[in-house]
């Protein structure tokens, strides 16, 4: 598996959930869960400093919240974001279509990217 360590961020219990919930939208696009990408979400929680309790309350958010959340960080934590969605999206060895249409749509939802549209 080939993803490096996003940068270090600092995220708040909202936005680890809310991060939470849309790298686990892009695990379940294509409709396959693949090994890797269970690996990959246990390694991001780490990653990001997520306890039992905290993924136990992200799987009670919304996607609609979580979008809520994810439009309210700063410009470098969206960065990092997108860091993580694309990794996540690859943890499998193969970008899916559904996986880039669902990583375009947060970024258009959250406000990433519009300086290129």
């Amino acid at each position: 598996m080939n993803t490096k360590k996003p940068e270090k961020v600092l995220f708040d219990k909202e936005e680890k959930k809310a991060i939470y919930v849309m790298t686990n939208q892009v695990v379940l696009a294509d409709g396959t869960v693949h090994p890797n990408e269970l690996e990959a979400m246990s390694q991001l929680q780490e990653d990001i400093g997520m306890n039992a309790i905290l993924v136990s309350d992200a799987q009670e958010t919304t996607v609609e919240e979580a979008l809520v959340s994810l439009h309210n960080m700063t410009y470098p934590k969206k960065k990092v974001l997108a860091q993580i969605l694309e990794d996540m999206a690859v943890s499998d060895d193969h970008l899916h279509e559904k996986e880039m249409n669902l990583i375009i749509q947060t970024f258009k939802n959250i406000g990433i990217g519009e300086e290129t549209e």
